[in-house]
């Protein structure tokens, strides 16, 4: 925890004018020599400084948790204000950052796809051995972090914008077919094999064969050991074939499995997994997807034998859908350094690039004046080809 960092503003603050920014270290650009130009004469123009930014108002705290229960807070980089969504947020395209408890999410919206760069300026805070050095974290400040923020310009982002990471959402269920770049042929990832949770039972399936028509699925048969409430490991296997063409005719939506007794069954029915049906070609889609209720996790080392119920957390099953935040492999923040309860800011710089700006941040404090945790306080300014200089009060 870093209380004695010093908070700039509890509030979002409006930049200073550029034309009240002048410092010592402006730079000047000299009046050049007028220059003939198509047999006329052109002035260059009066002489012009450039300024230097002001940066590094700490903007916050953002509250993330409330009641003990972390929340989302939705901003726009641009204005620095809090986006009230009404909508699914992968709907909205105005918000460009979000924050719940000490997690980070980015914006995947198609018309505003967000992603992350770590400059990694603190490396020093850790060993050779990658282990978090305690008083490098402990005794520093925002404050003390500062001038190594206002330093970062254009010139430190990756060439090419290689190495900006984007948030992804995926299916825990994919990767149960291969198909070919070049002949584009369809086979089964038969050594696949995915566990499924569901109505309190296990099943482990893969899928055998299938018979595909372009890129859809005309029928496809799953080996399925279902391992019940009774059941200490994974029975022996046995095989389901679906006809998902004769399945999807007819204006079904779906194609719904049951893996219990391993039979096709209707959506009112305790089905585990569906397929959809393209209404339009009377085929199964290339795709298969779980109730809200389950979770799955892929097993493609074929290592499972069985589930144990009572250690179910240490599996790492995930809904249908699931989302790798970039922050995740990019961690702002250490624990368990002086009290396990309290998280430490790195203090690193990020590049924030939206599809229109490249932004840095950092994060300052995840905590408000009085300790309470869920209380996010960062620093943002659009990235400029200056260095940044104190904003002064």
């Amino acid at each position: 925890m870093y209380l004695n960092t010093l908070m700039k503003s509890s509030s979002i603050a409006v930049c200073l004018a550029l034309s009240a920014c002048g410092s010592d270290t402006d730079e000047v650009i000299e009046k050049e020599e007028a220059v003939v130009v198509g047999g006329t004469i052109e002035d260059p123009g009066e002489p012009h400084e450039q300024i230097n930014p002001s940066q590094g108002q700490i903007y916050g705290p953002f509250i993330t948790v409330s009641d003990e229960i972390p929340e989302f807070i939705y901003v726009d980089l641009d204005t620095l204000n809090v986006v009230e969504i009404s909508e699914a947020p992968e709907d909205n395209s105005q918000w460009d950052i979000a924050f719940k408890g000490a997690d980070i999410h980015l914006n995947q919206h198609a018309d505003n796809v967000v992603s992350v760069y770590a400059l990694g300026n603190n490396s020093d805070f850790f060993d050779e051995d990658g282990v978090a050095i305690k008083d490098s974290f402990i005794n520093t400040t925002a404050e003390l972090e500062q001038d190594d923020y206002l330093a970062i310009t254009t010139d430190h982002a990756p060439s090419e914008d290689v190495g900006y990471v984007p948030d992804k959402t995926l299916n825990i269920l994919e990767g149960f077919y291969y198909q070919n770049p070049i002949t584009n042929v369809i086979t089964p990832e038969d050594e696949n094999y995915f566990i499924v949770h569901s109505d309190g039972e296990f099943t482990k399936f893969n899928v055998t064969d299938m018979t595909t028509y372009g890129n859809y699925i005309t029928s496809i048969t799953f080996d399925i050991s279902h391992q019940g409430v009774s059941y200490l490991r994974f029975p022996p296997e046995r095989t389901l074939t679906v006809d998902t063409a004769l399945s999807c005719s007819e204006d079904a939506i779906d194609v719904y499995i049951d893996f219990k007794y391993k039979e096709e069954v209707d959506s009112s029915d305790d089905w585990d997994i569906r397929l959809p049906c393209n209404a339009i070609e009377q085929m199964a889609e290339l795709a298969m997807h779980l109730p809200d209720d389950a979770q799955a996790i892929q097993d493609f080392d074929d290592e499972y034998t069985a589930i144990t119920p009572s250690e179910i957390a240490s599996y790492g099953f995930k809904s249908d859908e699931y989302i790798i935040k970039a922050f995740d492999s990019l961690a702002w923040y250490q624990r368990n350094l002086k009290d396990e309860a309290l998280l430490w800011s790195q203090f690193d710089i990020y590049l924030i690039k939206t599809p229109t700006v490249t932004y840095k941040f950092q994060i300052t404090d995840y905590y408000d004046w009085e300790g309470n945790p869920g209380h996010i306080s960062f620093r943002t300014d659009e990235l400029s080809d200056l260095e940044g200089i104190k904003i002064h009060h």
